[in-house]
């Protein structure tokens, strides 16, 4: 160890100049390679972030303009939908009314029907008297044997 603290002692002039060059060099590297470098690639990021900012404004604007024509598209749609269900219930109104005038119909038609089997069950009642008076009178015409 002392041998080599010996050594370090006597050169140490050249050791300290050696240093001192290589310090020299890393401060020349420092300032004119590795600070533009940095600085290069600060402004390739900040160039990145511009053009990420500028595509998201884009993609904004696309994106605004394609839902407001989804919003009138859909609109457009309602409104097609509202004015068929308009129209179809229309129809079903207008179906039910026929249908409803037909109800009335068979019910007008059972009732008459009814009626006349009431008035055929009196013709047959009184027909039946007719005959029976009838065969009471040509019994009561006829001469006694």
């Amino acid at each position: 160890m002392r041998k080599i603290w010996r050594w370090t002692q006597d050169n140490a002039g050249p050791i300290t100049v050696t240093l001192a060059v290589l310090g020299g060099f890393a401060a020349i590297i420092q300032f004119s390679v590795v600070r533009p470098m940095q600085q290069g690639f600060a402004a390739v990021n900040q160039r990145i972030d511009d053009q990420i900012r500028y595509i998201d404004q884009r993609f904004d604007a696309q994106d605004r303009s394609i839902n407001q024509r989804f919003d009138a598209q859909d609109r457009s749609i309602n409104q097609r939908f509202d004015a068929q269900d308009k129209y179809i219930n229309q129809r079903f109104d207008a179906v039910n009314q026929r249908f409803d005038a037909q109800d009335r119909r068979v019910e007008d038609l059972v009732r008459d029907v009814s009626e006349l089997r009431k008035l055929n069950d009196r013709v047959i009642r009184n027909e039946t008297r007719i005959d029976t008076l009838t065969e009471q009178l040509q019994t009561a015409d006829a001469p006694s044997p």
